[in-house]
């Protein structure tokens, strides 16, 4: 069998690579670098920082009859692509349908960030291949990913220095492609942790939840 091409997004960053996905995830609860500007933290913050919401959400996306509330069957079939793309594996541990558990009950602003996230990839898609995400080959959508990961924030990283007056960055913030793939890759993060396979990889009992999470020596990719 082919060995997969595994997309450097989850374990490496810009400036490093070799990242944690514990530092990955603890960095999406600490709402560090907000994806779209003009939010205060990721939604999916919220939802992992409650295990009943969180519970209720995994539930949902188990049951035997569960069928999409909130995505129609192209957005749902990109969010399975972007999910199988980004964290390998995270389809059958069911990411897909947490995202849209979550979506269904989420705000307006919420689901309009993650719609408009998502319109960018697919329009990224249309300009450089012409054809939907999710009509990509696996190296397609490897390319376009990998190019949106590599790409600029909106918002440069600012970090206020304590004695000094604080300031507006000087360039107000706009949207750009990263910025998207950072808020869907988020949500598919938040998502993957959130199920019982991603719970086991990050040494999850069943039993009870961490106040933090423990370091995992899995470094490399799940599609290799």
């Amino acid at each position: 069998m082919q060995k997969k091409r595994r997309l450097p997004v989850l374990n490496e960053t810009s400036e490093a690579a070799g990242i944690g996905r514990r530092q990955v995830l603890q960095g999406l609860l600490a709402g560090v670098g907000a994806a779209i500007p003009g939010t205060a933290a990721h939604p999916m913050r919220h939802y992992l920082a409650s295990p009943a919401t969180t519970q209720a959400a995994a539930a949902k996306a188990r049951a035997a009859d569960w069928s999409a509330e909130f995505l129609d069957a192209h957005q749902l079939a990109t969010v399975q692509a972007l999910c199988e793309r980004i964290v390998p594996g995270s389809l059958a541990a069911q990411s897909d349908r947490f995202v849209d558990s979550v979506l269904a009950v989420d705000s307006k602003e919420h689901r309009q960030g993650f719609l408009s996230a998502l319109g960018a990839i697919e329009g990224e898609s249309m300009r450089r291949f012409g054809k939907p995400f999710k009509s990509l080959s696996e190296g397609e959508q490897v390319e376009l990913l990998t190019a949106a990961a590599g790409g600029e924030r909106g918002q440069p990283d600012w970090i206020w220095t304590p004695g000094t007056a604080v300031q507006r960055p000087e360039h107000p913030a706009r949207t750009t492609l990263r910025d998207h793939f950072d808020h869907l890759k988020d949500w598919i993060v938040g998502a993957y942790y959130s199920s019982e396979a991603g719970l086991k990889e990050l040494g999850s009992t069943g039993q009870v939840f961490f106040a933090s999470f423990p370091d995992c020596d899995h470094e490399g990719g799940h599609s290799d």
